[in-house]
């Protein structure tokens, strides 16, 4: 994928993704808004490290690469790329980060509670029920490179395990807990909006919404989503019940509607 645009380092960036990822999603989202010139290689969870590895701050996705060798720069978390993608956008008012200290400080506040909260529960949540499910294999594997496909083809029930472990899916009642930190947090996201705001902060578009959207994705399936998931008559009854029962909720609709209106707008 390219982004359109420009960018401020005047030379194209390498954004170094995991094509599930719903992290990497609101990178790209970023970089498409603010109209940065980017390359996008996805790959295979745990394949990724390949290319990771020895960038700095681990081996985790998204990471933004600036530069080459001894001038090289890397973004290494989606709020770190959203930032850099600010830098190229002139308007206040077009703006993810408000000058104003004190909408500023609400937008950091859902954006750090959404990025440690419900990002990792709502990975956990849909990996609990499609890990191990037929899927998964289009899932993990999406626009990476033919070799990763055919590597993670033969090491697929490998992939499995290990993805299950790591993101603690083999906890006891680990969906279920998941599960309840996501209504939480859906529950705090429509007590926001209940006064009739458009958007979490205000009347303005910022990065507590996309964080939001961005990070609900992959159970909020929206139409302009930036990643492929399972149709919902592909995933478990069960799973689908849920999915739909979130999407028909106030936050789930605000989930549709922030994509629906945002997501492919450019500001410069």
């Amino acid at each position: 994928m390219i982004g359109s645009g420009h960018s401020s380092s005047g030379s194209m960036l390498h954004l170094i993704s995991i094509g599930a990822s719903h992290y990497c999603e609101k990178a790209r989202w970023a970089l498409d808004r603010a109209a940065v010139v980017y390359r996008e290689s996805k790959h295979v969870v745990l394949l990724h490290m390949f290319f990771t590895r020895g960038l700095g701050a681990g081996t985790s996705c998204p990471k933004l690469v600036m530069g080459r060798h001894s001038e090289q720069v890397v973004l290494q978390e989606s709020p770190d790329i959203l930032r850099f993608a600010e830098k190229n956008i002139k308007r206040e008012e077009d703006r993810l980060y408000p000058s104003d200290p004190e909408m500023l400080r609400a937008v950091q506040a859902w954006e750090t509670k959404f990025g440690k909260k419900l990002g990792p529960h709502v990975r956990r949540w849909v990996y609990c029920y499609l890990i191990f499910d037929k899927c998964s294999y289009r899932m993990l594997t999406q626009g990476t490179p033919m070799w990763e496909r055919i590597v993670a083809w033969f090491f697929m029930p490998f992939l499995r395990r290990v993805v299950y472990g790591a993101l603690y899916c083999n906890k006891p009642d680990a969906k279920e807990n998941s599960l309840k930190v996501i209504q939480e947090l859906y529950q705090e996201v429509e007590e926001a909006l209940s006064d009739g705001r458009p958007y979490l902060c205000g009347n303005r578009f910022t990065a507590a919404d996309l964080t939001f959207a961005a990070l609900s994705g992959p159970i909020i399936c929206p139409p302009k989503y930036g990643a492929w998931t399972p149709a919902f008559e592909e995933v478990p009854a069960e799973m689908a019940q849920i999915q739909l029962a979130l999407r028909k909720s106030p936050a789930g609709q605000h989930v549709i509607n922030v994509y629906e209106k945002q997501r492919f707008v450019v500001v410069e």
